[in-house]
């Protein structure tokens, strides 16, 4: 029996990604190896061991059958089909199929839908924790031996030490190098070459065992004597009486790690109490869980706007079929407690969920709402986390210990046995377009989750909920087109009757402001929004970053012991350099991209490819030293504020002082417990962040990224100036937004400040209407790089005179393709970047049968031209 293999190798798309193997003898009988099962194959010339998921069987009679209980090396045995031999699969990695027929036909939609192989779509569903490690292993065969090595003709010392160390036995490729350590690496490669080439040593492959990632827990078994002598000083007694408190006070065993970090006690700590038998140390896979969870929260009543969504929302789960909806609801409005509704509803039907939030800062707020109503049932899934890590969440989704999974885009690709529902939080958010990455060997599908998680809601009739204050314009076609159907939630909430009293009681404050809209449900209006000209501030002589007005509120804030905070897209100190005497721009080395001027220590960064150059006191191309930095950063609004409120307590929150997950939380929390007053960050601030004290939100430059030619640039800054307007007067002393802005009138910061959603949604329909741009005509971008500028030219014209010829026979009109032409951001990271645009109804179907070059790579439904 022949089987087609998705194989999951880097180099395996070039060549189409699916290739034919031999079904081992013997797992007919035992155990059929069915679609979704995940194998491991020899792929390449040296055969070496991949991954690959099989697709489907292909009956046929085999020639040379294959025991699966035969070693490696002897495993692989060919069958001749059409004078080709066909190699056989190694074995398989699970027992079961780890994705089911489902997932494969999702997979299969995502390559017809983003032109990339098959096998880089499954790939984005297996996680690197189950494929073994693979190495390979050399093993000496012929050769002279002994003192016949010293008189070998043409024999390097290299070569002579490596055939005595592989005399005695095998070795696999890191201990070849070990042997060869005293010489060059070169040397050491071309010893090995040379004596695989005269067939004196043979290169073979060893497979590591998967060994499940384990978790260690701590078992209190008696307490000791309280004369009994704990440790040598008082510090170690301490925090091991702190252990005994900790393990005591909560009745049950407690993971290890999460120990340490909570009471301060070390390995050596647990080891030592070990021994002396107060404690007990054991290990079970990380997926299973044997400590009891709190009790539930208990949903809280509904208020009239949101039971009439829950009813629409109740009424499609109850059918179990596909639907799909498009919650608009403003900051503030409780579309959070109908997500939780939702799950607790698919949960009660027994399928699982996925709940998608844009942003990895925003993954701890969520998931603590999350596990709060379900307490063990949930999982955090986000991008760059540890193959182990990895394994254990993804066993616990398989085995249906845990339901519910929350997490950034890849989390949609987590396969949740009997989907039922799907959520994506900030539907309209960018995040969740996957870019493309040219240092990335793999053909990854730039895939938007949104239309990914529709299809595959279809697929599984499962329910899709898009929630967002700021709907794009395609989310709102479509729901105008019947597509989405839409539901609203007009007034925001400001919270709970007795919680905000307890605050009133605690600040001081009143309640009188507050419409009781439900028998405990209090709700306001958003926050009123000054929009202040910077250019009548520099009339009047302000030509600091700060308007008189903002200056005035915020002194206002911290009079009253309230929070604020500031906005500004932009990191670091300066986002450009520049000569006062010859005009010259400090660009990176690599980028055809400005660098910006960071702070503390001083340094030159490269906001695209995170280059790092040291400051020079002249102008490169004149020796001026008149060198200056130009526009601001958060850097540059941190070090004002600094200056202006000596007395304030600061946080910056952008990627330099929250580069991982644990930062963002902790930058989030001090802000939320009120160790700070004034908040200054980027676009992470725009999203979800519930934080009662704040009253005032500042923007610094409201029309960042106006400038930029690009058709989704307006759009962009009203979707982030509403959202972060929405920070503010989320507690019980109302609020305020301050737009500073050098362009009052443009309709996309004039509409922000009113709110207007319809009238800018009309406006920006016209616009797109008339250049033909979406939802009106669809994008297709090719891109193309090369390090040499005339190469990649040469490279663009040739395909797109191809591209042209072959859309002409197909009678597309010339108007459909655009290029191809250099990208406005034309050299990134040392390549110079080419593109083309193909504009249509389509423009995936005339790409099909186009045979476009492996460099090149394709994006369906760009978020942006650039």
């Amino acid at each position: 029996m022949a089987l087609e293999i998705a194989v999951l190798a880097a180099g395996a798309s070039y060549a189409g990604g699916v290739f034919t193997y031999e079904e081992p003898v013997g797992a007919h009988e035992r155990a059929p190896l069915r679609p979704g099962h995940l194998v491991l194959v020899p792929f390449g010339r040296s055969g070496r061991p991949e991954p690959g998921i099989v697709l489907r069987r292909i009956a046929g009679p085999s020639k040379k059958p294959v025991s699966l209980e035969a070693p490696l090396e002897s495993s692989v045995r060919h069958r001749v089909q059409s004078g080709r031999p066909l190699k056989a699969v190694l074995r398989p990695l699970e027992a079961e199929p780890v994705l089911d027929p489902l997932r494969l036909e999702w997979a299969g939609w995502l390559s017809r839908t983003y032109l990339v192989p098959i096998n880089e779509c499954l790939r984005l569903m297996i996680p690197a924790g189950l494929i073994p490690r693979r190495e390979p292993i050399y093993e000496r065969i012929s050769g002279p031996s002994g003192g016949q090595l010293e008189q070998a003709v043409a024999v390097s010392f290299a070569e002579q030490v490596l055939l005595a160390a592989l005399a005695e036995g095998p070795l696999t490729h890191s201990e070849a190098h070990a042997v060869l350590r005293d010489f060059p690496l070169t040397e050491r490669r071309r010893a090995l070459q040379r004596l695989l080439q005269r067939g004196w040593i043979r290169k073979g492959w060893r497979i590591g065992e998967r060994r499940p990632p384990m978790l260690r827990w701590v078992r209190l078994r008696t307490l000791p004597d309280p004369t009994f002598r704990l440790g040598r000083n008082r510090a170690v007694v301490e925090r091991r009486r702190r252990l005994f408190e900790r393990l005591q006070a909560m009745e049950r065993p407690l993971p290890a790690d999460w120990l340490q970090a909570e009471t301060g006690c070390t390995a050596q700590d647990l080891r030592q109490l070990a021994r002396w038998g107060f404690l007990e140390l054991f290990e079970q896979p990380a997926w299973e869980i044997i400590d009891p969870y709190p009790v539930p929260e208990d949903p809280p009543n509904l208020t009239p706007d949101q039971a009439l969504a829950w009813r629409s929302i109740a009424r499609a789960l109850e059918a179990g079929r596909f639907h799909a909806f498009l919650l608009h609801g403003i900051t503030g409005s409780g579309k959070t407690e109908l997500y939780l509704r939702a799950v607790a509803e698919v949960l009660r039907r027994g399928k699982g969920a996925i709940v998608l939030v844009p942003e990895l800062a925003l993954t701890p707020q969520t998931a603590r709402r999350f596990e709060a109503r379900f307490p063990g049932q949930v999982v955090v899934w986000t991008g760059g986390m540890a193959p182990t890590q990895e394994r254990a969440l993804w066993e616990r989704v398989r085995r249906r210990q845990a339901r519910v999974i929350v997490g950034t885009r890849s989390a949609l690709f987590v396969p949740v046995p009997d989907l039922g529902l799907i959520v994506i939080d900030e539907a309209h958010d960018p995040s969740y377009k996957q870019g493309i990455q040219p240092e990335i060997p793999y053909l990854l599908p730039a895939y938007h989750a949104v239309d990914a998680a529709l299809a595959l809601a279809r697929l599984a009739d499962a329910v899709v909920i898009l929630g967002t204050a700021t709907p794009g314009v395609e989310l709102r076609d479509l729901a105008e087109r019947g597509v989405l159907e839409e539901l609203s939630l007009p007034r925001r909430l400001r919270g709970y009757r007795q919680r905000l009293a307890e605050q009133a009681r605690a600040f001081g404050a009143s309640l009188d402001r507050f419409v009781e809209i439900e028998t405990e449900v209090l709700e306001t209006g958003l926050p009123s929004v000054e929009v202040v000209d910077m250019r009548q501030e520099l009339k009047a002589g302000n030509t600091g970053i700060f308007s008189r007005t903002l200056e005035r509120a915020l002194d206002q804030v911290l009079r009253h012991g309230q929070q604020a905070i500031l906005f500004l897209n932009r990191r670091g100190a300066a986002p450009f350099l520049f000569c006062r005497d010859c005009g010259h721009l400090i660009r990176c080395a690599h980028c055809d991209l400005p660098l910006a001027e960071h702070l503390h220590p001083t340094r030159w960064v490269c906001h695209h490819c995170g280059a790092v150059e040291k400051p020079t006191a002249r102008c490169p191309r004149c020796g001026s030293r008149r060198l200056k930095g130009m526009g601001i950063g958060t850097q540059a609004v941190e070090e004002a504020v600094r200056k202006r409120w000596p007395e304030a307590r600061v946080l910056r929150w952008d990627l330099d002082t929250a580069p991982t997950r644990a930062a963002h939380a902790l930058i989030w929390q001090r802000f939320a417990n009120g160790e700070a007053d004034v908040l200054i960050g980027t676009q992470v601030l725009t999203k979800g962040l519930d934080l009662p004290l704040v009253t005032l939100v500042g923007v610094i430059l409201a029309d960042v990224g106006l400038g930029l030619p690009d058709f989704r640039a307006a759009e962009r800054t009203f979707q982030l100036l509403v959202q972060v307007a929405g920070r503010a007067g989320r507690g019980l002393f109302g609020g305020r937004v301050i737009l500073q802005t050098y362009r009052p009138d443009h309709p996309a910061i004039a509409m922000a400040a009113r709110y207007d959603f319809d009238g800018f949604y009309r406006k920006e329909l016209t616009f797109r209407k008339a250049h033909g741009y979406p939802p009106f005509q669809r994008l297709v971008r090719l891109l193309y790089w090369h390090a040499d500028p005339e190469r990649a030219r040469e490279a663009a014209e040739r395909v797109g005179e191809a591209l042209r010829q072959h859309l002409e026979r197909k009678g597309i009109p010339p108007t459909a393709m655009i290029g191809p032409a250099p990208c406005y951001f034309s050299r990134l990271r040392g390549l110079y970047r080419w593109h083309i645009l193909l504009r249509g109804p389509d423009p995936v179907a005339w790409l099909r049968d186009f045979p476009l070059p492996p460099a090149w790579r394709v994006d369906v439904d760009p978020l942006d031209v650039l």
